[in-house]
């Protein structure tokens, strides 16, 4: 008790953001060396350039790994809970719904089925498993120690951070990911811990790694500033790339449904598919950054990097909408570098004394993709911007992400992630505190203040049992105990109005009530609707609708106004 007392105190807390740092800096390390063993054994990749073995690879191994990898997650895929492998979305939704609480088993599984996935070259990325992977261990250790739910929203984010840190190199992107996209606002009682976390998965990745960037640019600069006017159609050419994409994963998922094909069988079979593509271009298999480091480095033809974009897209598409195992952001990357170098022969093939190289398309498509694609466009910048440290782009890169955010939102699908939780019911467009007041329930409102009357009881009867109870409120049940309806002392006085003394039980009675467990949201909802100071509560039983209790709609506006002002003291840490 004292240690966990220990944990939930500032001192304390910054203690365990260290060590969640430390912790998920270690993890994804692992994930990474893990992906990469296994790819040397799949792809006999022994003592080969890093970045260049993957574009002279053309053989047997390049079709059979991708096959065996997909049979293997589908066995993988059966023994998951709702038999789908989880990511980002999965912790953005424990932030916004289930007060950072996640299973650490899916965490478990996911890590194997990621490792098998990229290790055997599912065109897939491997940053949004990282994430989920950490923050399945944190959410663990949260409630262990039994945390706060704020301080558990805030762990969350702490692994994020820490993931996206370890992953990249980029600790302040990693930051600013964990606050826009996971955490979801901004305050120096979040921002402290989760700095101190990816100041965790620094070490780690320094240790391993050292400090360099992931890819090495030459010096870029913009030829003209006419060039900002094409710089914003790619962004609006990377959003439409992006729904594209989302709409593929859809239609992949809408076939192998109407083929009726076992789910476990799918990855399999989708493996045929991949494979065939890494038969011509294998530069489409695994997280691509080899494709991606050549396309920045202007080392490939433009028609290989046309051929190369379709093919990510699709694979991707397939290999997600199929059951592999992977994140998104590493191919959106791939997609986004090859776009910007085939935007860049369009502008070039226009106009020539004002196109700047290749590669600077190449980096701007590629931020504007991943804004996209994440729904993130600050930490997408600076992620780019961390990758290639290369800010002479900056105002390219910037307007780029913004046109492609902007067209983004006007789109049926914001981003991938919250397409993802849009099909699950869950849609964050509404608002955290919506969300919030979804997670709470009616429960603890629930009053027994209420008599019981027959179908047949009079007026005098009921305001007899109502006086003789001192409630407000009597519900009509019949002799099998089947509510029938309720009745108020403010309903009692408009049929003294009417002269009516029989209790004339409405037709609509059952329908002025709300289920046992209802949210916090739908009960006020349903006030709303109603128009009433009180509802019965109901459970539906062996015999029929049985009543639970009463609710008054003073009781949950009040509810209502503690939870928001409680979050607000949470996220701004006032108290």
């Amino acid at each position: 008790m004292k240690i966990k007392r220990f944990f939930r105190l500032q001192s304390g807390f910054f203690l365990l953001a260290l060590f969640t740092g430390l912790l998920v800096g270690v993890s994804t390390v692992l994930l990474i060396e893990c992906i990469s063993a296994l790819q040397d054994v799949v792809f006999a990749r022994y003592g080969a350039d890093k970045i260049g073995w993957l574009a002279a690879k053309s053989d047997w191994s390049v079709f059979i790994a991708p096959i065996l990898g997909g049979v293997i997650v589908g066995v993988l895929l059966r023994n998951i809970p709702g038999q789908r492998f989880h990511g980002i979305a999965d912790v953005m939704e424990a932030s916004a719904m289930r007060a950072g609480r996640m299973d650490v088993r899916t965490g478990g599984i996911a890590a194997l089925a990621t490792w098998v996935s990229l290790g055997s070259g599912a065109p897939l990325g491997r940053e949004g498993p990282a994430v989920h992977i950490g923050a399945s261990l944190t959410a663990w250790l949260a409630e262990r120690l039994d945390l706060e739910r704020s301080q558990a929203i805030t762990l969350l984010g702490c692994a994020a951070a820490a993931a996206v840190t370890a992953s990249f190199n980029t600790p302040i992107a990693g930051v600013l990911f964990a606050l826009e996209v996971i955490v979801g606002y901004y305050s120096l009682r979040v921002f402290a811990p989760v700095v101190i976390a990816a100041m965790g998965a620094v070490i780690i990745r320094h240790s391993e790694y050292g400090n360099v960037a992931e890819f090495s640019l030459p010096d870029f600069t913009i030829s003209s500033l006419w060039e900002l006017a094409a710089f914003a159609l790619l962004g609006f050419a990377a959003a439409l790339v992006v729904q594209l994409f989302i709409y593929l994963v859809i239609g992949t998922e809408w076939i192998w449904k109407q083929s009726r094909i076992p789910l476990f069988v799918r990855p399999g079979i989708a493996g045929v598919f991949i494979g065939t593509m890494a038969l011509y271009y294998p530069l489409s298999l695994g997280v691509g950054y080899e494709g991606t480091s050549l396309a920045l480095n202007e080392g490939l033809p433009i028609a290989l990097i046309t051929a190369l974009l379709v093919a990510k897209v699709l694979g991707g598409a397939i290999a997600l909408g199929s059951g592999f195992c992977g994140g998104v952001f590493s191919p959106a990357l791939f997609i986004g570098a090859m776009l910007g170098a085939v935007f860049w022969f369009v502008i070039e093939t226009l106009a020539p004394a004002h196109a700047s190289s290749q590669g600077v398309y190449s980096v701007v498509g590629m931020a504007a993709v991943a804004s996209a694609m994440l729904g993130a466009p600050i930490s997408t910048l600076l992620i780019v911007f961390e990758l290639t440290i290369d800010y002479d782009l900056v105002i390219a890169v910037m307007l780029a992400s913004a046109m492609a955010s902007t067209l983004m939102q006007r789109l049926p699908h914001a981003s991938f992630f919250r397409w993802q939780l849009k099909k699950r019911g869950i849609n964050l467009r509404t608002g955290r505190d919506q969300s919030l007041m979804r997670t709470r329930t009616i429960d603890a409102l629930v009053l027994q203040k209420y008599s019981v009357v027959s179908p047949a009881a009079t007026s005098s009867e009921i305001e007899a049992s109502m006086l003789s109870s001192r409630c407000n409120v009597a519900m009509i049940v019949d002799a099998d105990g089947r509510f029938c309806g309720s009745v108020s002392t403010d309903d009692m006085l408009g049929r003294a109005t009417t002269g009516s003394n029989a209790c004339q039980t409405p037709d609509r009675g059952s329908l002025h009530s709300v289920p046992q467990s209802t949210s916090l949201l739908a009960a006020q909802q349903a006030f709303n609707e109603m128009d009433k100071s009180y509802a019965p509560v109901v459970k539906t039983g062996a015999a029929g609708i049985e009543v639970v209790g009463v609710i008054y709609k003073i009781d949950v506006l009040n509810a209502l106004y503690e939870l928001m002002r409680t979050a607000r003291s949470e996220e701004h840490g006032v108290h």
